[in-house]
């Protein structure tokens, strides 16, 4: 079987597309495949048979199980930033659960808001701490 050129992973034969890191996968490296997959999900995009458990189409590249965690973007936002001018406590809570459930996906752009949420939590937290520690 070949390899990936990009992560080195194991591709299947007569896959396009790497199924670990999405890397296109040059045909001339490609043996033959005599087997038949019928087994699997197809995919939306061309129509092909995907093999339980891969994550993209070996076919076309299109990555499965896109989720976009909008809700909880919008939620981790608006409850950090309105929870702290309200309600500090609930504001933390709030940041610190969406943070970490955005940080635990596997879509990129939901990585990156939860570590914006953590920043802003982060902010919030010691603009809260300094404020309470001057008043008592």
């Amino acid at each position: 079987m070949p390899f990936c050129s990009n992560c080195g992973a194991e591709v299947k034969e007569n896959a396009k597309f790497c199924d670990k890191c999405g890397t296109a996968i040059n045909a001339n490296n490609q043996q033959i495949n005599t087997q038949n997959t019928t087994s699997g999900i197809t995919c939306p995009k061309c129509g092909s048979i995907i093999p339980l458990g891969n994550t993209t189409c070996l076919n076309c590249g299109m990555p499965l199980n896109q989720e976009s965690n909008t809700a909880a973007i919008i939620l981790g936002y608006i409850g950090t930033i309105l929870g702290a001018l309200l309600f500090p406590i609930i504001g933390i809570i709030i940041g610190l659960v969406a943070s970490i459930y955005l940080l635990t996906r596997q879509n990129k752009s939901s990585k990156i808001h939860g570590v914006i949420i953590l920043i802003i939590l982060l902010i919030v937290a010691g603009l809260w701490f300094s404020y309470m520690s001057y008043i008592y």
